[in-house]
């Protein structure tokens, strides 16, 4: 027979057991819980990401947009040489950049100046190795006042990384020509012998490969510049 002690002990390691076990069971109840709730979790930042990547991807399959006038295909330009104010300097000196070509004069009293401004401040607004791929040239036609010295005086004010160029009436000519470009030299005034330039305004573009992509007028706002020519540094690179 039990004595009154020893029922007592059983009942009490029984009770103890039992709560230790009950016990034990909500334990592993929460952590089945936690490691659920971890499993969704992770599930779910899988998820997140796996459309991170997707639209990253569909963005970079994604044509580019442009502002300017895109040419569509791009059309590949003849190579010319002019002259700058340290010699003889070629279109195909700078396969490998994005080159942003402008015709005009120095004399001209507002659109030449006004082109050059833009592309200073789009210049400024370029991360410095986005603009690095660019280079912009200043072609004069004025053949007759602007020597290669004097032109690069003028863009250098502008920007020092600008490029001024010169040339002889037939190589204007020629690179006129090849380019669409208008221009005339107007009959001098006969008192003081000063005339002004017709010319084309439009600025071109050219890719890395040298072939003409893109074309703006003289009057674009400077963001949309910036803007374009990101995007043709950014397209460059791929």
């Amino acid at each position: 027979m039990y004595q009154a002690s020893e029922f007592q002990g059983f009942w009490a390691n029984f009770i103890r057991v039992t709560i230790e076990t009950d016990l034990g069971v909500k334990e592993r109840i929460v952590m089945q819980k936690k490691a659920s709730i971890m499993r969704y979790a992770l599930i779910a930042l899988m998820i997140l990401f796996v459309f991170a990547v997707l639209d990253l991807i569909w963005q970079y399959n994604q044509a580019p947009t442009y502002f300017g006038g895109v040419i569509t295909p791009p059309k590949q330009m003849p190579d010319f040489t002019l002259q700058s104010a340290k010699g003889d300097v070629s279109l195909s000196d700078f396969k490998g950049q994005i080159v942003v070509l402008a015709f005009g004069y120095m004399s001209c009293p507002d659109i030449c100046p006004t082109v050059l401004a833009d592309l200073r401040q789009a210049a400024l607004k370029m991360d410095p190795r986005e603009a690095a791929q660019v280079q912009v040239i200043f072609v004069s036609v004025d053949y007759l006042r602007d020597t290669p010295k004097l032109v690069d005086a003028y863009v250098g004010n502008f920007d020092p990384t600008f490029l001024g160029l010169a040339g002889s009436q037939d190589q204007i000519n020629k690179v006129t020509s090849d380019f669409g470009i208008y221009y005339n030299l107007n009959q001098p005034d006969p008192e003081t012998g000063f005339y002004t330039v017709d010319h084309s305004s439009v600025v071109l573009v050219l890719d890395p490969d040298g072939a003409l992509i893109m074309t703006w007028p003289f009057d674009m706002a400077v963001d949309k510049i910036t803007a374009d020519l990101r995007t043709l540094a950014r397209q460059a690179k791929r």
